[in-house]
This record gives structure tokens, C-alpha cells and sequence, in this order.
């Protein structure tokens, strides 16, 4: 290939990622929704600039290690445990609950209960690059409901592992051996408890050997990152997985701030070329023809996500409000239900035309959340106010008792 060709078309991929984003952005939308928007337009059904869909997928699935590397870092052991109770048993209702729907809906239009299986997995699993982005442009990740919103995503994500097993057994690749299991087993459990070990040990030291230039700390983050994803990936467990484990252990080291400032760059370039993949997995022809029954399919995945997140929450002891606003943060579909969808075609639990669906309707369902999340917010508008503002409900009920009070005087 001519290498002006491939100079040129970097160049039109970069500029309207950078158009789009600034547009987007500009409107307080996340610039995910804009690089996907960037992979249709120049994807192999858009303008044909770029047609290697296996190169992008696989870049791309280094954007995903490295996304889940950063959210590592990000964890604080003591919220997540203290919170643990919402995030676990929540997360576990609401994969059943979505489950539960998927299978009735399966049987009520005569489809398989394991396709019901696979759609009820796609839907609960909710996307952690765009939720995240949401929480940090409104300054709201370390709010009651922004930290519940990111322990259930951290269990969703390492749900994925036990999902990836089941459609394996139910897609008739499941003569999985129970020594195999065992190894994903007692491995995951192995490296989460080195992790949380290390991060209860606050300061611990890499070796000075190690941070004596610039580009040894450069590749040491890099290295810890990837090895600790082969490692995962190689007994069987997820690559992600294994990143996040290791951005959880750098986070209590000596050298996270450091390490997340400098690779904070090559972070968003392969988290973009991510999100440019699954643009380009979207066929403009299918949408085309089928916009009215996705657009459809699309509304119904946000009210039922974040109806049966609502419900759950609620039922956990949250506030109708806090749940309702927690539940639209995660009523989109995930970046990891693309990888399930993969495995359902692969597996024939999904047609050529029913994975062609799947795509697109995640798609859409990440393209349009932040307009659903702000319909939300529009709609408990005052709620909202009085959670991110605590201050100001305690404010209001002083002046409603100094008003009894100066009443009670004057009688």
C-alpha cells in the first residue's frame, strides 16, 4: 500500500475524531460517542479509508487492557469494600433479573432460550469508558451514587469470565474440563487476593533499578500492565482482567501518580482506536434498513436497564432518586457485550444478521446514553440538586426550623 495513501487517510481519521470531539464535548457528550461516530464514517461501510477490521479489533482490544489498567488505578480498596454490598449483590441481581427478561422474551417470540441467554449477558453489561467520562465531567465519581454506579461496573467487568464460560458450555464447545475450570478458579482468586494484599500496604517500593530514567518508568507501567493481562489471558481468564488487577497493585505503590500521568496519552489513543473498532463493526446498509426496528430495540435496552437497575437498588435501600439517577448512568450496553456477541456468532447462538443486530443496537446505545442520561437528570431535576449539593437540604430544613420557630414567637 502506498504510503501517501495510508498518510492520508491517518490524517482525514484524526481530524474528524478531533472534529466530532470537539463538537461533542463542547456539549458535555464523551468523546467515545465521537470516535465511534469517526469508525463508521471512515470504516469499511462509511468512506473505506480504513477496511482491516482485525488490525482495528486488535488495537482495539489493547485500548480495552489499558482502560481497565487506569480504572485500577483508580480504586479505593476501602470504598469498594465499603460498598461491597451494593456492587456484589446488586450487580449478581441484576445479571439474573436481565437473564430472567431476555429468556421471556426469547420464548415469547419463539426464539431459543439460548439466545434469550446471550441477549440477557449483552444487556447487562454496561459500558465502563462512557460512565466513567460521565462521572468526571460532572465532577460526581466520588458522589454516593457515581461511587455505586463504579462498583457494580468493577463487578460487571469480572463477571465476564464466568459469561465467557457459560456461552462456551452452551454453544457446544462446553466439554470444558473441570481442571481447567478449577485453574480459572483458583488463579483469579490467587491474583485478586495478591492484589488486595498489596493495596493494604499503602507505599510499597518498586526496586530503584527500576525508576533511575524516564524511560524505564515509561516501560515499567507497560510492562506490569501487559504481563499481568498475558497472565490472566493465559489461564484462561480474561485480558482485562488481569489489567485491572494491576492497576489496582500500582495504585497502593510508590510510582502510580507517576506512572498515570505519563502513560495517561497512549491511554486515550488506544481507548480512541477502541471505540473507532466498533464503529467500523457497524454496517451503515444494515442500519439503513433496519433503523426504525433498532431505534426501537435501542429505547426498549435503556428502559430496561435502567429499570432493573432502579428496582434493585432500591430494594437494596437507596432512595427512588438515587436509584433512578444510578440507573440511567448504566442503562447503555457495554464494550464487553461486543466480545459476547463475537463469541454468540462464533458459537452459532447467533446469526450473521442477528450478530449484524447486536452491534449495532450497542452502538447506539453508547452513542445516545449521555442523551438518555440527561433526560433522566431533566426528569429528577430537583432530586439531582439536593444529592450534589448535600449542604443545601440541610441549609433548607435550618431555614424551615427558624421559621417555626420566629412563628411559635410571634403566637
Amino acid at each position: 500500500m502506498d504510503i501517501n495513501y495510508v498518510l492520508l487517510a491517518l490524517v482525514a481519521v484524526i481530524g474528524c475524531a478531533m472534529l466530532f470531539a470537539f463538537v461533542l464535548r463542547s456539549m458535555r457528550i464523551p468523546a467515545a460517542i465521537a470516535y465511534i461516530i469517526t469508525g463508521v464514517i471512515v470504516g469499511p461501510s462509511g468512506l473505506g479509508m480504513v477496511n482491516d477490521r482485525e488490525l482495528m479489533t486488535h488495537m482495539g482490544d489493547l485500548g480495552v487492557i489499558m482502560l481497565l489498567f487506569f480504572i485500577g488505578m483508580e480504586v479505593s480498596l476501602p470504598r469498594l469494600i465499603d460498598g461491597w454490598r451494593i456492587a456484589l449483590v446488586g450487580t449478581l441481581a441484576q445479571i439474573l433479573l436481565s437473564v430472567a427478561v431476555c429468556i421471556g422474551g426469547a420464548w415469547l417470540f419463539g426464539s431459543t432460550w439460548k439466545e434469550g441467554l446471550l441477549f440477557g449477558f449483552l444487556i447487562s453489561m454496561s459500558s465502563t469508558a462512557v460512565v466513567l467520562t460521565l462521572l468526571k465531567d460532572a465532577d460526581e465519581l466520588d458522589l454516593p451514587f457515581g461511587q455505586n454506579a463504579l462498583g457494580i461496573l468493577l463487578v460487571q467487568d469480572m463477571a465476564i469470565v464466568p459469561m465467557m464460560i457459560v456461552l462456551g458450555v452452551v454453544g457446544g464447545e462446553g466439554d470444558v474440563e473441570p481442571l481447567t475450570i478449577a485453574m480459572q478458579v483458583v488463579g483469579g482468586t490467587l491474583l485478586l487476593a495478591l492484589a488486595v494484599w498489596l493495596m493494604r500496604r499503602p507505599g510499597w517500593r518498586f526496586p530503584g533499578v527500576l525508576k533511575q530514567s524516564l524511560d524505564s518508568k515509561i516501560m515499567l507501567g507497560l510492562l506490569l500492565c501487559f504481563s499481568a493481562a498475558a497472565l490472566t489471558a493465559e489461564i484462561g481468564l480474561s485480558a482485562p482482567f488481569g489489567a485491572f488487577l494491576a492497576g489496582m497493585i500500582l495504585h497502593a505503590s510508590d510510582q502510580s501518580e507517576w506512572v498515570e500521568e505519563h502513560l495517561r496519552s497512549l491511554y486515550v489513543v488506544f481507548v480512541a482506536i477502541f471505540f473507532m473498532s466498533v464503529g467500523m463493526l457497524v454496517s451503515l446498509d444494515f442500519v439503513s434498513q433496519h433503523l426504525l426496528m433498532l431505534m426501537a430495540m435501542t429505547l426498549l435496552v435503556f428502559i430496561v436497564n435502567s429499570g432493573i437497575n432502579a428496582v434493585i437498588l432500591r430494594i437494596l435501600g437507596e432512595t427512588w432518586a438515587m436509584a433512578l439517577l444510578t440507573g440511567g448512568l448504566l442503562s447503555q450496553i457495554g464494550e464487553f457485550s461486543f466480545l459476547l456477541a463475537s463469541m454468540g456468532l462464533g458459537f452459532g447462538l447467533l446469526s450473521e444478521d442477528g450478530h449484524q443486530m447486536a452491534m449495532a443496537v450497542i452502538a447506539l446505545s453508547l452513542m445516545f446514553s449521555p442523551l438518555w442520561m440527561l433526560a433522566v437528570r431533566l426528569m429528577l431535576h430537583e432530586e439531582t440538586q439536593v444529592m450534589e449539593n448535600p449542604g443545601q437540604e440541610a441549609s433548607m430544613r435550618e431555614r424551615a426550623h427558624q421559621t417555626l420557630l420566629e412563628k411559635e414567637h410571634r403566637q
